[in-house]
């Protein structure tokens, strides 16, 4: 790389990191990189919604359809451009819900049968986060979940 490159990329890769840490201290939205194993604190839940066709949009046409999800306390987001700049408020929108998606067999190593345990209570969530290209998806930002471990209790003995 030429070295103007490089002071370009140091400086946008500053400027991100400026950004979060001001939003998380003024307890807004909180933004986390994308495609980086990272862990996430919330309540495990099986979520009912709709399905394809149009995903909620015909509620009597659509497939009835249950999700696992992870409910954050604060909202977050991925660095995000949207389609048009009209559509930033929806494209890049921040959630306080995660679509969870576990591995599939041969190496799924218990992990959606540890969340049906979980069900209802806190979880650290490790995994890594996505912005969602498809109305499968859900939710804006999903997460491909690779552990869980549940929070320990603050009480005093």
């Amino acid at each position: 790389m030429r070295p103007p490159l490089m002071k370009l990329l140091h400086f946008a890769a500053l400027n991100l990191f400026l950004s979060c840490a001001v939003l998380q201290a003024i307890g807004q939205t909180i933004v986390k990189p994308e495609n980086q194993e990272l862990t996430l604190t919330g309540v495990i839940r099986e979520v009912h919604g709709y399905g394809p066709p149009g995903y909620g949009e015909d509620k009597k046409r659509d497939s009835r359809i249950t999700y696992w999800a992870l409910d954050l306390r604060a909202a977050v987001s991925v660095p995000c451009t949207p389609e048009k700049p009209k559509w930033a408020s929806e494209d890049c929108a921040p959630v306080k819900r995660l679509h969870l998606f576990f591995p599939t067999s041969p190496t799924d190593n218990g992990l959606e049968r540890k969340a049906q345990a979980a069900m209802g209570k806190k979880m650290a969530v490790t995994g890594m986060l996505h912005k969602a290209d498809t109305a499968g998806e859900i939710t804006l930002i999903y997460m491909d979940v690779s552990g869980l471990q549940p929070l320990q209790s603050r009480r005093n003995p």
